[in-house]
This record gives structure tokens, C-alpha cells and sequence, in this order.
């Protein structure tokens, strides 16, 4: 078993292991900007039941990451490659753990009115 994954790890060139950390590096982004978008959209819905101001700042920080993102499968190379992944991810963890902070006040306010104007249409 062991002797397997050093055989497979002797398999990997630089040039290798750049490529599928591109594919990889990709997915992954594209999946960190669909969450940041849906998150920062039900934080907006739990902002606008609670009567708050929606988030724009931090969609503008979403929307300015795409062009960096879309770098990312086509890094010239490695260097490149981490430095456009830490310019993108970093802004979106930095995204969900501000809404994360900062919105679950409205959430639990806005689940709270969804729950009790439910009551109210059930009674």
C-alpha cells in the first residue's frame, strides 16, 4: 500500500501536479463564489424582514474577485497560480465569516417572524 503511493507520487511532474491544482484550485473557487452569493443573498432577506439595509459592499468584493478567479485555470505558474488563489479566496472567507458575524441577529430575528406569522396562518 505504501509502496503504491510512492509510486504514484514519483508519477507526479511539477507540470502534473500544477495542472490538476488548477482544476482543482478552479472547482473550488467556483464553489466558494456560489456560496458567498447565496449567503450574502439570504443574509439580504433576513436584513430586509428585519428592516435593515441590504449588504452591497461585501457583493462588490464578490463581483471584483471574478476576473482574478477566472485567471486561475490559466496561471502561468505555480507562484502565480497560489498568489491569484490567496487574492480570491481570502475576500471570500473574509465575506462568510463577516455575514456570519454580523447577520445572524437579523437571521434569528427573521426566522422568528417567519415562524410566528406561520403560527398565526396555521391557527
Amino acid at each position: 500500500m505504501i509502496n503504491a503511493f510512492w509510486q504514484a507520487a514519483e508519477a507526479f511532474t511539477p507540470e502534473s501536479y500544477l495542472f490538476w491544482s488548477r482544476i482543482q484550485g478552479s472547482l473550488w473557487t467556483s464553489a466558494d463564489i456560489v456560496i458567498c452569493w447565496y449567503l450574502l443573498r439570504l443574509g439580504n432577506l433576513a436584513r430586509a424582514i428585519s428592516g435593515k439595509r441590504p449588504h452591497r459592499v461585501c457583493f462588490a468584493i464578490l463581483f471584483a474577485t471574478l476576473p482574478l478567479a477566472a485567471l486561475i485555470p490559466v496561471a502561468p505558474n505555480a507562484t502565480a497560480f497560489y498568489r491569484l488563489e490567496l487574492l480570491v479566496t481570502i475576500p471570500h472567507f473574509l465575506i462568510i465569516l463577516y455575514v456570519m458575524l454580523v447577520d445572524w441577529k437579523w437571521a434569528w430575528a427573521a426566522y422568528r417572524r417567519i415562524v410566528s406569522r406561520s403560527d398565526e396562518t396555521n391557527a
